[in-house]
């Protein structure tokens, strides 16, 4: 963060909330599970509190391949409600003023109000969701149902005719690494070109490669286009290297490395006061893993399986999402 705010270029940008960016970053994750199933440095920042309850949930969102944000929001879980609701207040021509100021680092009440008023909606309302909770063709669409093809009856859009179902890729990379551990295409791609803008925002963690290559060993390599470096990329780096920890418990490998590439990378202006109160922060040591139950079945991992040890973090820090 602090090459960031010495060496960003200042640049506006599709969200209207300036930021300062960099181009063609990257680290690297070293992880080390014990006999006793314990995986040491797992990269939960500690120089803010971070749920990884939230993370988990989020991912086996994702790896269920729903693109629907009403599992979410009944989870208390609220990344993805930012998208969805601006859109929703495009489509039923609401005028509602989102910031305080020109700081843009405090949203409106009547912003929060409308909010908090549509996220009861997506919770309780299954027709709204469907018609208002979406985010299109991303992230669990693109996962396990990638080039789907569907043929809509234009007499009735609900009638619609699956032609292919699209690849799986989930599966695939798990059938991969468990069959055939020396492939070096063991990808999960989640960028589709041609349904760039057919969705509310596009995949920004978009490329995954997995190396089963050394014995009894899994790492992962992630590409991400588009990168907040706040907000995002903290979760980002913690969500994917849990991925990879599950991809390896029930494929039967040790989690070895984790690498994160990165696009564009960038924090907004908003959020440089709170930026600088973490960079004041002295780094903590970095908590442990644990996957409590044996399994060969990635999507019967539920919260409880997972433990966290020695989580010391310094307290939250907030700042206002650029949608």
């Amino acid at each position: 963060m602090q090459k960031i705010m010495n060496e960003g270029t200042p640049s506006n940008n599709r969200t209207g909330v300036w930021d300062k960016a960099l181009f063609g970053e990257m680290y690297k994750v070293q992880l080390q599970k014990e006999s006793d199933g314990i995986i040491k440095g797992f990269p939960l920042l500690t120089t803010k509190k971070m749920s990884l309850k939230t993370i988990f949930i989020e991912l086996m969102w994702k790896l269920s391949g729903s693109t629907n944000i009403q599992p979410l929001v009944k989870q208390n879980v609220h990344i993805w409600t930012e998208w969805p609701f601006k859109d929703w207040l495009l489509k039923t021509d609401q005028q509602v003023k989102q910031f305080t100021d020109e700081s843009q680092k405090t949203v409106t009440d009547e912003w929060q109000s409308a909010l908090e008023i549509y996220e009861q909606q997506i919770s309780k309302d299954n027709v709204f969701a469907e018609k208002f909770g979406n985010l299109g063709i991303t992230y669990g669409h693109n996962a396990r149902h990638f080039g789907k093809i569907e043929l809509t009856n234009t007499s009735s859009t609900k009638n619609k005719l699956v032609v292919y179902e699209g690849k799986d890729q989930v599966t695939e990379a798990l059938h991969r690494i468990k069959n055939k551990p020396s492939d070096r295409r063991i990808i999960i791609s989640l960028w589709d070109p041609a349904n760039e803008m057919n969705t509310l925002l596009p995949p920004c963690p978009c490329f995954y490669q997995f190396n089963a290559r050394v014995e009894d060993s899994l790492d992962l390599n992630l590409y991400q286009r588009s990168c907040d470096f706040f907000l995002g990329v903290p979760y980002n780096t913690a969500q994917d290297t849990l991925m990879l920890c599950l991809f390896a418990h029930v494929t039967g490998k040790k989690p070895r490395q984790f690498t994160h590439v990165f696009g564009d990378v960038h924090l907004y202006h908003n959020h440089f006061d709170v930026v600088n109160e973490q960079l004041l922060r002295e780094p903590r040591e970095l908590p442990s893993l644990r996957i409590k139950r044996p399994t060969d079945d990635i999507f019967s991992i539920t919260w409880e399986d997972i433990e966290i040890l020695n989580y010391n973090p310094h307290p939250p820090l907030k700042a206002q999402v650029a949608v």
